[in-house]
């Protein structure tokens, strides 16, 4: 290998070799089968609304609040199905989990397109939303398992950032299908939408087949060498607690974990309801911009959500520490509707707080990661946590649109501009309570993950320190305790 290319490899994956080995397997495996399924996952969202419009309304009869009952049904489920579904990765493995997920949702999807009522679509919708629950949440689940603080930000971010992507192309790739396959086969465009989009989650589904290496502890990725598969799993460390038991349920609710981080990522979504529910649009609406410009200028808000989503993951990553980024997200929060706000007198100020707001963005990649962090020394209590982080955004941001941001406030959203400078505003302080929580339970050796005995090695066991300042407690094999095999 040339000076050049070792510089570069030790820049992206580190100095240690067997590390790197590892790195360069797992990011051409792993990491592009999440991304992708979450590109895709954007994709076909979009192409509900886009069938909508399309002549779906009309063809199945769509009536009154039927099309957000579509999109309620799938919410609701979607929210209640997170935690079930990453509990479930610890007890069965998770490949079985995400292919089973990504083939259902795949084939309801297909189904849509033979559907002739409006309540059928609203049904499957409900249906796919369970299956689609994983995907986020389950995802974040993984990396975290396979990638080390110093390493798993950045990887988080790319996550993220294709699914901003697919967002974003979401619109223009089913325009492309509207124009062109309109009639073909005698079927109407909306279908025809329903039917490409299923169709392209099938090979990425059989790419997860082969690639997903399920958990380290499973020793189940055909692609590592057998001291790849050790690596992996002694280089993290081990849980302090890994079996479902009668304590899990009290562990997880006296935690600070479970509260904090979900309850700011909650403060983040509301803040950033700024970004949704037609604010942007219909303000240039008002302000007399074409329906083109309506279209496209929002989709830029993707630019700044996506640099700043690799920047802030990139600088907490070297500091193998998230606050610091966290600080400068909440600052933005509270910059971004301030200006909105403050009514500016040009419509350059308004365009500055949208696009500024879109950094925002960035935390989705960050605050998962920390959770990570902080979590992993207990697999229940991260995999619970990590359910329930978007559970709880959920369970909020789907009624708080109602309330400030009704269509009937447009073009001026005023108490939603500070609704949005309080719940931005609000991050600040817990991010300093989370802050503060995580040095001092580092300074305890109550979180993070405990050293392998390597004089045990050979057989698979670990030390365990059950609890801070107690004596360690006996050996437990990591082969079964981690996970049920």
């Amino acid at each position: 290998m040339s000076s050049a290319r070792k510089k570069l490899a030790i820049w992206l994956w580190g100095p240690d070799k067997k590390d790197r080995n590892l790195l360069v397997k797992l990011d051409i495996t792993l990491l592009p089968y999440f991304s992708l399924i979450w590109f895709l996952f954007g994709v076909t969202r979009a192409s509900y609304n886009t069938a909508y419009i399309s002549g779906m309304k009309e063809a199945l009869g769509f009536q009154g609040k039927e099309y957000n009952y579509m999109h309620t049904s799938y919410l609701v489920v979607y929210a209640v199905c997170q935690m079930p579904g990453t509990s479930l990765l610890t007890i069965v493995r998770p490949k079985y989990v995400f292919v089973t997920a990504n083939v259902t949702w795949s084939v309801l999807t297909l189904i849509t397109c033979r559907m002739t009522r409006a309540w059928q679509v609203i049904l499957l919708n409900a249906i796919e939303g369970g299956f689609s629950a994983i995907a986020f949440v389950g995802a974040h689940f993984i990396l975290g398992s396979w990638y080390k603080r110093s390493e798993l930000g950045i990887r988080a971010a790319v996550f993220c950032v294709f699914g901003h992507i697919g967002t974003m192309a979401g619109g223009w790739i089913q325009a492309g299908l509207l124009t062109s396959l309109a009639g073909k086969g005698g079927l109407p465009a909306w279908k025809w939408i329903f039917i490409i989009v299923s169709v392209m989650t099938v090979p990425v589904a059989l790419f997860g087949w082969v690639f997903i290496p399920d958990l380290p502890a499973h020793r189940a990725a055909w692609f590592l060498n057998s001291e790849l598969k050790e690596h992996a799993i002694t280089r993290l460390g081990a849980p302090r607690k890994k079996s479902w038991d009668l304590t899990v349920f009290k562990r997880v609710l006296w935690s600070w974990q479970f509260w904090l981080l979900p309850f700011i990522f909650m403060l983040y979504s509301l803040c950033v309801q700024v970004l949704q529910n037609n604010v942007m649009p219909l303000w240039m609406a008002s302000r007399g911009y074409t329906t083109i410009q309506q279209n496209n200028y929002p989709t830029g808000i993707g630019g700044p959500a996506i640099l700043a989503t690799i920047a802030y993951a990139v600088i907490s990553d070297k500091l193998q520490s998230r606050w610091e980024v966290s600080i400068a997200i909440g600052f933005t929060f509270v910059i971004g509707s301030a200006i909105l706000v403050s009514s500016p007198s040009t419509d350059a100020g308004y365009f500055v707080a949208f696009y500024l707001l879109g950094s925002g963005f960035a935390c989705q990649a960050v605050w998962y990661s920390w959770m990570a962090d902080v979590t992993a020394h207990d697999f229940q209590l991260r995999a619970i946590t990590t359910g329930f982080m978007n559970s709880l955004d959920m369970a909020f941001s789907i009624w708080w649109p109602l309330i400030f941001f009704p269509a009937t406030d447009a073009p001026d959203f005023r108490k939603g501009y500070i609704a949005s400078l309080v719940t931005g505003a609000l991050t600040l302080p817990f991010i300093g309570v989370i802050a503060y929580l995580e040095k001092r339970d580092r300074a305890r050796g109550a979180i993070g993950m405990v050293e392998f005995d390597e004089s045990q090695n050979d057989q698979g066991h670990l030390r365990q320190d059950e609890e801070p300042g107690k004596s360690i407690h006996a050996s437990v094999n990591v082969r079964s305790a981690e996970v049920a095999l």
